[in-house]
């Protein structure tokens, strides 16, 4: 009779637990997102940098956006992200990548090497994100920010030739990851604009012999 009864608890508890697996429901999954952005970007004609090569530094920004998470603010100032979307990659190495072609488009100097690069340089090109956010208001729309410092250094002398600061606000009228992303692609397309327009006026200024 014991025996019989410990059999069917046995059976029972196979039972719930196998019930249990059905019950389980699936995670949704998780969408990766790019910044797109294709501006019109022109050659800069006649160069004086032609003949250097200008090195990538190293890129300085904030920590949230060294990792994939995409934060947002509220009116409050306080801090949250979106769970089921995720950058494919760092913001900063979607910057980075986009600056460098937008340097090598505007044929301004002979070459844009990476910062590992082995070799030799004249110029270094220095980037710091200062700010790159999305506020998200009660009425559901957004605000958009971004400030970035730009400056074109000399390798050996360590002169600063040419900075800029790039600040821009603009608003969106959705406030969720959608309009983020449609924010952001818009700010970083004026920022690239923006750069190329900035160094088409230094070629135009006497380059600093080393």
């Amino acid at each position: 009779m014991k025996k019989s009864l410990m059999v069917q608890m046995c059976i029972g508890m196979l039972f719930v637990v196998l019930s249990g697996c059905s019950f389980q429901t699936t995670v949704p999954a998780v969408s990766k997102y790019s910044l797109s952005v294709t501006p019109d970007l022109k050659a800069v004609a006649n160069s004086p940098y032609s003949d250097k090569v200008i090195r990538m530094g190293v890129l300085e920004s904030l920590p949230s956006l060294s990792g994939t998470t995409i934060y947002y603010k509220s009116d409050s100032a306080e801090s949250y992200s979106y769970i089921q979307s995720r950058w494919s990659e760092s913001v900063s190495v979607q910057l980075e990548r986009l600056l460098n072609r937008s340097l090598s488009r505007s044929k301004m100097f002979k070459d844009v090497v990476p910062f590992r690069s082995l070799a030799n340089n004249d110029l270094i090109f220095e980037i710091n994100i200062y700010e790159m956010t999305q506020v998200v208001h009660d009425d559901g729309g957004s605000t958009m920010r971004l400030a970035v410092k730009l400056r074109v250094v000399e390798q050996y002398s360590r002169k600063i030739l040419a900075a800029k600061l790039f600040e821009e606000e603009i608003k969106e009228e959705e406030g969720n990851v959608k309009g983020a992303l449609s924010g952001y692609n818009r700010l970083v397309s004026d920022l690239l604009v923006e750069t190329q327009t900035w160094l088409n006026a230094l070629a135009q200024e006497k380059p600093t012999q080393p």
